[in-house]
Order: structure tokens, then sequence, then C-alpha cells
């Protein structure tokens, strides 16, 4: 199995004895591959995704790799293919298996159970519905739910949207007129803007004001030390990237 040869991530970031790895005050991690939603075009051996560590005195060191058997079924996103995490020297970190429905066991290194994640369709009607997160850690810890984007931002893109739109007819518009005048990068030009809903995702405890797993944009995730152990985060972290891919 082929890795980089980078220095391994930080000891703080390594798993102790029960899977379980003492973390700094916050960590921020960074899911920079977009060939989740490809994972069998990718050569065996090699890995699907790589979580980097970002912030202050790190350089994107591989933390951990995600590696999707190339033929894993295509299921979907409430069914997600079984994938493993595994460090940048190929030890074992986390594995995770879909229950099918949205719902999907992670385990340890050792094949212990660290929790179960589950993902709640979003809808329109009969009323609006995010799509929702949920984590609910292994031996009783308290689970986290997030909401994908906030009401407001919601809204906001609701109202733009019939703008958005005219202003997309009016680029293909001219897109199709540079394909048929034979310029083709420009054509791409064209059909690269695009909207994306909000994303804005914050994972927390009902009775806590600061979340445990925080995502703005750019595929990065901050991870809050002692409020969820580190790999359940990072599962999870890999799950939602996969969701928007």
């Amino acid at each position: 199995m082929k890795h980089s040869s980078q220095a391994s991530a930080s000891q703080a970031q390594r798993p102790g004895p029960n899977g379980h790895a003492p973390a700094p005050a916050e960590t921020v991690i960074h899911v920079p591959d977009k060939r989740l939603r490809s994972y069998d075009k990718v050569a065996p051996g090699e890995p699907t995704a790589t979580l980097q560590q970002t912030g202050p005195g790190t350089n994107g060191e591989p933390l951990a790799y995600v590696h999707v058997p190339k033929d894993a079924p295509k299921g979907g996103r409430q069914t997600r293919p079984a994938f493993t995490l595994t460090g940048p020297d190929g030890q074992p970190l986390t594995s995770v298996r879909s229950l099918g429905h949205g719902v999907y066991e992670v385990y340890g290194a050792d094949g212990a159970p660290l929790g179960r994640i589950t993902r709640r369709s979003g809808r329109t009607l009969p009323w609006p519905r995010r799509v929702r997160w949920s984590v609910q850690p292994a031996h009783g810890g308290v689970p986290l739910t997030g909401e994908v984007g906030t009401r407001t931002a919601w809204t906001v893109f609701v109202l733009i949207s019939p703008l958005y739109f005219l202003c997309w007819a009016v680029m293909a518009a001219q897109g199709s007129l540079w394909l048929l005048l034979g310029e083709k990068g420009e054509a791409k030009k064209e059909a690269a803007w695009e909207m994306e809903p909000p994303t804005w995702t914050r994972w927390r405890a009902a009775d806590e004001p600061e979340p445990a797993i925080e995502y703005r944009t750019g595929r990065k995730y901050r991870l809050a030390a002692n409020r969820l152990d580190h790999w359940l985060a990072c599962a999870q972290a890999v799950l939602h990237v996969w969701d928007r891919a």
C-alpha cells in the first residue's frame, strides 16, 4: 500500500490504547481530495482521499488516509460503501460500515465500537427540513446533532435562486455560442460558475452552545478536544464531505 513518506502527524493526534486520540485544544483537518465519489477509478492500493492537519505549526501533513474498496457498490447518499482510515505509516485507525437508511457504525482500530453516525435527509414539503447529521458516541456518550446551513442562509438562497437560474441561462447560452465558434476554453469558463447551497454545519450537544465539530467552507473541519472521539469526528467529516462531493 503506497503512502506519502512525509513525517507522520503529531503524536497528539495518534490514537491511544483504546482508539482514543488525545488532541490539542482545537484541531483543524482538511479533506482536499474530491475523489470520494469516483473511488472506483482510484488505482488499487492508493488512498481514495487524504485527511490533512492544518493550522499554526502544521504544513498540511497527512493525518489519515481514506480507503474505499474499488469494487464497492454505489450506494448513494443514504448508503455509502464501507471505508477505512489508516495512518501515515499504514496503521489502521477507524472503519465505517453502513447499516442502510443513512445509519453508519464506526469502529476503532481494535474493532471496538466508537459510535453511530446518522444522516436524516432534508425536504421541502410538507414543511422545510434541512439535512441533519447526528453522532452518538458508544457507551452512553453525549449525542451531537448538526443541521446543514442556517435558516437565514437557506432563506436567502431560496430568495435569490430565481436570479441565479436567470444568470445561469444567460451563461449557458454564451457557452453554447463559444462552442459553436470552437472556443472550448471560453465555454468552460462560462459553465464553471455555480451557486452552492448553504454548508455551515455545527455539531453540538443540546445543552452546549459551543460545537464539538464545526464546518464552514473549503472542506475544513474544526474539532474541539475532549468533546468527541477524534476518529469518530474524522469519520463524520469524511461522510459530510462525501455528501457534498
